[in-house]
């Protein structure tokens, strides 16, 4: 048995030519991944308003919250970031950044909120500091009992 193969036109693609289409399309690829995570619904509302009612309290004898006995240290829950200063004041905001909702840490060194994702920095009182986040974080009220180790923290 005798395979017979009939020419084409053009069946063969230049090596450069394939190459500068699949370099194209993997491009492409990337770029629409990457654009697709920053194109999200981008910044919530301008006016933004808790979307929950906050009011924890933290004693301060948990395993969990031994951070907040140490300046600079900071710990999250309930949606919450709480930190104590290297003043030695508590402070909490909304956990998430507001660029596209990033769960913050706390830098003592810098005394700011930090989102590791884009680089947004917001100051203790929720305030930004250095975009791409342009809205602040929800500021709460802590209240410290030293005497009894906890720590409340309500809007």
């Amino acid at each position: 048995m005798e395979t017979t193969l009939y020419p084409m036109d053009n069946a063969l693609m230049p090596r450069h030519e394939f190459f500068r289409l699949v370099g194209t399309s993997i491009g492409a690829i990337l770029l629409s991944r990457c654009m697709a995570g920053c194109a999200g619904a981008g910044d919530p509302d301008p006016n933004p308003t808790p979307s929950q009612k906050v009011d924890f309290t933290l004693r301060l004898d948990d395993k969990l919250n031994e951070n907040l006995l140490v300046k600079g240290g900071y710990v999250t829950t309930n949606g919450v970031i709480i930190a104590q200063t290297k003043d030695g004041q508590y402070v909490a905001v909304s956990a998430d950044c507001t660029h596209q909702g990033t769960e913050l840490t706390y830098k003592s060194v810098e005394n700011q909120f930090y989102c590791p994702l884009h680089l947004s920095r917001f100051d203790t009182t929720g305030k930004v500091i250095v975009g791409p986040a342009t809205l602040p974080l929800t500021q709460y009220t802590v209240e410290t009992n030293l005497a009894a180790g906890t720590i409340r923290v309500h809007n």
